[in-house]
């Protein structure tokens, strides 16, 4: 069959649109179209036009057998299947212009250094821009930014070694064959295109001319954005002729000039405009539900959509609960589904290769299904206690180091640790991507996983041979993330009706139709219209860019050959959608959607933000001219909350729809007494509140250490999930150091006592012996370090010698202080309590703990403490100050003095007649005991109530549990923030004797 020329129709409206041209080119096609041995094409912009399509024909009772309706990406992938090589993905083209940046990082001009940086770390936003260039018919040259054109040149270098191509200049391509070739269709129709569209110019010009016969429908353009949207048409009114107008029908004459509804003066019933206002956006979502529920109940409601800016929780909380309520409807949003590589263990195999350090490593083997896959021998708890344990000794979190570390101890833990380090495969830091795909494929199959290796193979298929460039193991990581994706979508049963009166639909995806009802979701600042995205290069440099490509706009423009006031694009040319124009049309398909709305509109917003709940949200600038314009008054944030107010209020008096009518009331009352309990200042804690039942049979006693017994003051709620549930959190590595530096010191200063023949006291060496022992111990450290390092070629990092001479001065200016001590001649260290029986406090209590003293001196030499008289000291890197007998109390209920007091109780266990204690760090000048034990004779209710804690199980909670200054460590249970007040009331009944005598502030 000859080719026909295109027909273009411009219609004022959808209506007329449908009626004057879409629906006479079905009843003129479909008939035969199943015979044809062409395919016929229906070519529209978005899913959401050709459910419109359908549902049209259904309601009309034709069929569209022998018809297929396309998308431009549907589109593009028919058209690909005649190409001898398949088109190249984009995140192919990302990889290659990052490549091609990174060659350029080095270079001597400070300005295109900068530029190549700036793109590597983000070359996606250029690559759209040469895409959009490409699409307008301009080369980056035109540009003049001197700055990109040496990586725009190598980028192109790269594609040609690779046969790769512009997606746009693919369409191009496609163009000049299809003016010489043969048909491919045998009838197409074009509609729901406009000015917004032009990056398609080239692949709907293919499609016109690849087909028999071919419509093309337009819509009048609005009066915004109305120069680029008649540039539209007049470009396509120079490829097809003068554009057909379909016009109004006029309306048929009678005996009046007037309807009957006009002579009696009443007017045409205007469309209704609300505004509803959430506090959140889980009541934002159950008022859209509400109201779709009111609008269905309507007569005149025959397509109601639900119009969101983007996907997110809003989308996905309406469509559940139009699901639960059983109103069928077309969800176009969806939902995302993970497949394999969105799993947690390949997100952490990813980090882990990116930056193959100890924190990488233990998230991939807490992620990981089988973890036996690292080490059948070794269990996942032991593994990371093994390296947590080495890191701690080192502050090196490199995995090598750790490795020859783990190599070098005796132990069998540490030496299977090491083989399942050894046998991990790693990607190397620099090569080609086709050896780092070999990589690649030997580490999955060394975890097992043979479908990721598959579907890897499946995405890159040959290309990676002929790119023999070499790049960082970082660019081909997040190429292969970009790669390999296996993102699915889901919707409910419910939601999956493509042709339901209500529909979910983004904006784009609702244009160009008709609709009775509308509801705006989630019209909150920054929404709609969509804000402007990062750009490739500097402020300046983009401003000098968005210029160029305005003067690009108007040269591409030129006048059509119906003469003045014709305008269309050159040949070979389209028109450049910059961020002005992005803009403008964003706030154009607002409008046209207000206005294809017939009977309601309802705009919706939250009060508040969701990230940040204590932040009032703005709504956008749609939603506050639209106010402005209906109501006639100013949308202030009292206009909101006001609106806010009203919207709970109709919720209220409606019926609550998002409450599911299958929720146990059993259930709802038991949260609500755990609520309440948990704020009833008037009773000690309970069992909802980190406490065992006080009547029950289950009474574990465990042994607590006493850095436990120092916490159940401070944070009890944290020891009784650790003690009683087993779960805590894990260690916080943000900042190591404060922790392993008093490790060290510790460590070192234990080795200036030297006891002989087994004895409990090593005598008291001079203060010379004392610094010379803690150096060597210091060294020592320092050393062995440094051999690992060198085993695995690396260098010591200055940070960690800053680090170590900060920790080796804390030794021994704590050394000179105990070398200061007089009158007593034998000391012991790291001294072991609470492994012999519990240790009484009086008659009727007693604590069962484990502990270890810093520092013992006696008097005397001994085989035990029977009789003694010693000086228990304890080491503080911190700038604790030395205890003080005014203020005991309050000191062992912060935990402050607690420690020492602990360890006096247990050396009297002991034995020892007479003991001392004292807190030895850089503030305190007196070296000299502080406490005695008969001190803390008056305050045995202290140690008596945490024996009660211990015996009961009942600890209560205290404090915040993110506090705005100081640090707390973390829960690992989700745990609400009681009020501080409600806490300290409870925590006294519960536990009297925990109670400051003095105000916070009386201590300053």
């Amino acid at each position: 069959m000859k080719r026909s020329r295109p027909v273009l129709l411009v219609a004022p409206y959808v209506r007329e649109a449908w009626d004057d041209a879409i629906a006479p080119w079905f009843e003129r096609v479909l008939p035969r179209a199943w015979e044809h041995p062409l395919p016929s094409l229906v070519v529209v912009p978005t899913r959401g036009h050709v459910n419109d399509l359908k549902a049209r024909l259904i309601a009309s009772g034709a069929s569209h057998l022998g018809l297929q309706f396309v998308t431009p990406a549907s589109l593009r992938a028919l058209l690909a299947r005649d190409d001898a090589t398949p088109p190249a993905q984009l995140e192919h083209l990302r990889l290659l212009l990052a490549i091609a940046a990174s060659e350029m990082e080095d270079r001597p001009n400070e300005s295109e250094a900068l530029a190549a940086k700036a793109i590597v770390r983000a070359p996606a936003l250029l690559l759209r821009a040469l895409d959009r260039l490409e699409i307008a018919g301009w080369k980056f040259e035109e540009l003049a930014l001197p700055s990109f054109a040496p990586v725009v040149q190598r980028f192109s270098e790269l594609l040609k070694k690779c046969d790769f191509v512009l997606p746009s200049e693919t369409d191009r391509r496609r163009l000049q064959e299809a003016a010489r070739g043969e048909r491919k269709f045998s009838h197409v129709l074009i509609t729901g295109f406009d000015g917004a569209h032009w990056a398609d110019w080239f692949l709907l010009r293919v499609v016109a001319e690849l087909a028999e016969d071919t419509t093309i429908v337009l819509e009048e353009p609005r009066e915004i954005f109305f120069d680029i949207d008649l540039c539209w048409i007049g470009s396509w009114e120079e490829v097809c002729g003068e554009a057909q107008r379909a016009l109004k029908p006029p309306p048929s004459l009678g005996d009046s000039l007037f309807t009957e509804a006009e002579m009696r003066g009443s007017a045409e019933p205007a469309k209704r405009f609300d505004f509803l206002i959430g506090v959140n956006v889980s009541e934002q979502a159950e008022a859209i539900t509400q109201q779709c529920v009111r609008y269905l109940a309507q007569e005149k409601c025959t397509r109601l959509g639900v119009i969101f800016p983007a996907s997110g929780a809003l989308p996905r909380l309406v469509a559940s609960s139009l699901a639960r309520l059983g109103i069928p409807h077309n969800d176009g949003l969806a939902h995302m589904v993970p497949g394999i590589f969105e799993s947690p263990e390949w997100q952490a195999w990813i980090e882990l290769q990116r930056a193959p350090r100890l924190g990488s490593l233990l998230r991939f083997l807490n992620s990981l299904p089988d973890p036996g896959v690292l080490s059948p021998a070794l269990s996942r708890s032991a593994l990371g206690t093994v390296l947590r344990e080495s890191y701690s000794e080192l502050l090196m979190d490199d995995l090598e180091i750790l490795c020859a570390y783990c190599l070098g101890r005796a132990d069998e833990k540490f030496q299977l640790a090491a083989q399942a380090l050894r046998a991990l495969p790693f990607l190397p830091p620099r090569s080609t991507l086709e050896q780092f795909l070999e990589k690649t494929k030997t580490a999955l199959a060394y975890l097992g996983w043979r479908q990721h290796v598959f579907e890897i193979a499946s995405a890159t298929r040959d290309w990676p041979q002929q790119l023999d460039a070499t790049f960082s193991r970082t660019l081909f990581l997040r190429w292969l993330e970009e790669s390999a994706a296996t993102f699915g979508v889901a919707r409910s049963s419910a939601g999956d009706h493509a042709y339901a009166r209500v529909q979910l639909l983004a904006v784009s995806h609702a244009q160009n139709q008709e609709w009775s009802h509308l509801i705006f979701a989630g019209w909150n600042e920054g929404a709609w219209p969509p804000p402007a995205g990062a750009e490739f290069a500097r402020a300046d440099e983009i401003r000098a860019f968005n210029r160029s490509v305005q003067q690009l706009n108007k040269r591409a423009a030129r006048r059509g050959s119906q003469g003045e006031g014709h305008l269309s694009v050159r040949e070979n040319h389209s028109l450049y959608i910059g961020p002005i124009e992005q803009r403008a049309i964003a706030l154009r398909q607002f409008d046209a959607l207000v206005e294809s709305a017939s009977e309601g509109v309802t705009l919706t917003a939250s009060l508040m933000q969701e990230d940040a709940p204590e932040r009032f949200w703005n709504s956008s600038e749609c939603f506050t001219q639209l106010f402005l314009k209906t109501r006639h008054d100013s949308l202030t944030q009292a206009a909101l909350k006001d609106l806010q107010c009203a919207t709970a209020q109709w919720l209220k008096d409606s019926g609550h729809l998002m409450q599911s009518a299958e929720r146990s009331d059993t259930d709802v009352q038991q949260t609500l007494i755990a609520f309440n309990a948990r704020r009833d200042a008037s009773k000690p804690a309970s069992e909802y509140e980190f406490a065992l039942q006080p009547d029950g049979v289950y009474r574990p006693i465990p042994t607590l250490s006493v850095s436990d017994l120092q916490g159940m003051v401070s944070s009890p709620a944290i020891v009784w999930m650790k003690r009683y549930l087993g779960v805590e959190a894990p260690d916080d590595t943000a900042n190591p150091w404060a922790a392993t530096t008093g490790k060290w010191v510790h460590r070192w200063l234990a080795g200036i006592s030297q006891a002989k023949d087994g004895s409990l006291f090593g005598a008291f060496p001079s203060s010379t012996i004392i610094d010379e022992r803690v150096r060597v111990s210091a060294d020592e450290c320092r050393v062995a370090l440094r051999v690992l390092c060198d085993s695995s070629g690396k260098s010591l990092p200055d940070w960690w010698n800053s680090g170590w001479l900060n920790a080796r001065y804390l030794a021994r200016h704590l050394g000179g202080k105990i070398a200061s001590a007089r009158g007593w001649d034998w000391m012991a260290t790291e001294l072991c309590v609470g492994r012999d029986g519990a240790v009484k406090i009086d008659d009727e209590a007693e604590l069962q703990l484990r502990g270890q003293i810093d520092l013992v001196l006696a008097r005397n030499k001994a085989t035990d403490f029977a009789g003694q008289n010693v000086w228990i000291v304890d080491y503080k890197t911190s700038f604790a100050k030395e205890l003080k007998l005014s203020d005991l109390h309050d000191s062992l209920v912060k935990g402050t003095a607690l420690q020492l007091g602990l360890y006096a109780l247990a050396m009297r266990e002991l034995g020892a007649v007479e003991v001392s204690v004292s807190i030895l760090s850089l503030v305190v000048k007196s070296v000299a005991p502080q406490l005695t034990i008969l001190d803390l004779e008056p305050h045995r209710n202290v140690f008596a109530d945490l024996a009660t804690m211990q015996r009961t199980g009942i600890f209560g909670m205290k404090g915040e549990i993110r506090p705005a200054f100081g640090y707390r460590a973390t829960y690992p249970l989700a745990t609400l923030q009681i009020d501080n007040d409600i806490l300290e009331d409870k925590w006294a009944l519960t536990h009297p004797a925990l109670v400051l005598e003095k105000e916070e502030w009386e201590t300053w």
